[in-house]
């Protein structure tokens, strides 16, 4: 019998999961944000509950979970900010996601969230419908500021901008050296940066500077 995840609620602290196996429920606080490690933490109690452990026993085996480097990876930056690296994630699915991170980060906080977003790795046939349908899940997860960046991601920023509800603001630039500037003009103590879908995008050097890697 497979474990049960039933709710999943994410906190600057990493991400508690409230697990269901047959009529045993317990919660689970791993230290980590992003599907991947999530992911990673219900195979290993998975693992464990196979070779006969209790759920009890079971949930040691999450414990050692971590972020995952460039999939929602928590690195404090200058500033009092927190910046999410996930450049790794490129697909559409992967993106949102990570958005939802973010949104569960900053919901009933003075946090602003912030999402940095590079092209998303689809097929040609796919490109028009995934960006534009990402960008209204930005607004619908009310992200205060999306920056997208390049060319190729426009129909992010412009289904974004047409959705009248939205209270945030999107940015369109071409570089990710115009991403930084765009976040550091906005940004204020306390906000958490997300830069995600780098599949077809460049955004180490963004990631280092917001970070203070580089100048």
């Amino acid at each position: 019998m497979a474990l049960t995840v039933d709710d999943v609620i994410v906190s600057r602290a990493g991400t508690l999961l409230h697990v269901r196996h047959g009529a045993e429920r317990a919660e689970i606080l791993i230290d980590a944000l992003g599907q991947p490690a999530v992911d990673a933490a219900v195979q290993a109690m998975d693992a464990r509950l196979a070779s006969g452990a209790t759920l009890a026993d079971a949930l040691d085996a999450a414990t050692s979970i971590r972020d995952v480097a460039r999939r929602c990876e928590r690195i404090a930056a200058p500033g009092e900010l927190l910046v999410l690296d996930d450049r790794d994630a490129v697909t559409p699915a992967d993106v949102r996601r990570s958005l939802q991170v973010l949104a569960g980060l900053t919901r009933g906080t003075d946090a602003r969230s912030f999402a940095v977003v590079g092209e998303l790795d689809t097929e040609p046939a796919d490109w028009f419908e995934a960006h534009d349908a990402l960008g209204r899940i930005v607004v619908r997860l009310d992200v205060s500021q999306l920056i997208v960046v390049g060319h190729g991601a426009r129909h992010l920023h412009n289904a974004a901008g047409l959705e009248g509800s939205w209270d945030g603001e999107s940015l369109l630039v071409d570089t990710a050296d115009e991403a930084y500037a765009g976040v550091r003009d906005r940004v204020r103590a306390g906000d958490i940066v997300l830069v995600t879908a780098g599949g077809r995008t460049d955004l180490g050097p963004l990631v280092d500077r917001l970070i203070g890697v580089a100048a």
